[in-house]
């Protein structure tokens, strides 16, 4: 079912109407992610959806306010629902290549429902322009035990 929902949120962004921004050099950018949030030691990923805002100092550094809620609870070992919750503040780098490539570090609020903790959190990614915007796909390291791999588009106005 988590397969499923992806492949369908993929293709919508994929096949977007909208057409390619047209000021590529504006500062302020909106966007949608979804993906996975994998916990180490669970059996079950649990899907997250999220948005960011992000505003670009330059052509290569950003920052960037990420937001993501569970849309389907995991699976622990033993039978059990888990979820996650997260409010994320980065610095982004991007490189100023038609292939974006993309390094991130900042703190992450990860809230577990019954534990919420602050975290130190790091990503990498590559992006290109497509479905109306600059679509990436995400590896972030939010703690120890929890990684999100995520497919998104920035939309800049």
């Amino acid at each position: 079912m988590k397969k499923i929902i992806l492949s369908i949120l993929c293709t919508l962004l994929l096949i977007s109407t909208y057409a390619e921004a047209a000021n590529k050099d504006t500062p302020w950018y909106f966007g949608i992610k979804g993906g996975f949030m994998d916990p180490q030691g669970f059996n079950d990923s649990a899907v997250n959806m999220g948005l960011d805002i992000g505003y670009r100092q330059n052509k290569y550094l950003s920052t960037e306010v990420e937001l993501t809620r569970t849309l389907i609870d995991g699976d622990t070992p033993s039978g059990n629902n888990w979820e996650v919750d997260t409010l994320s503040v980065f610095a982004a780098f991007r490189s100023n290549t038609k292939v974006k490539f993309k390094a991130k570090i900042g703190i992450t609020d990860v809230d577990y429902g019954n534990n919420d903790n602050l975290e130190l959190s790091f990503g990498i990614g590559i992006g290109f322009w497509a479905a109306g915007g600059l679509m990436e796909v995400e590896y972030t390291e939010i703690d120890d035990g929890l990684n999100f791999i995520s497919l998104g588009v920035n939309y800049f106005f």
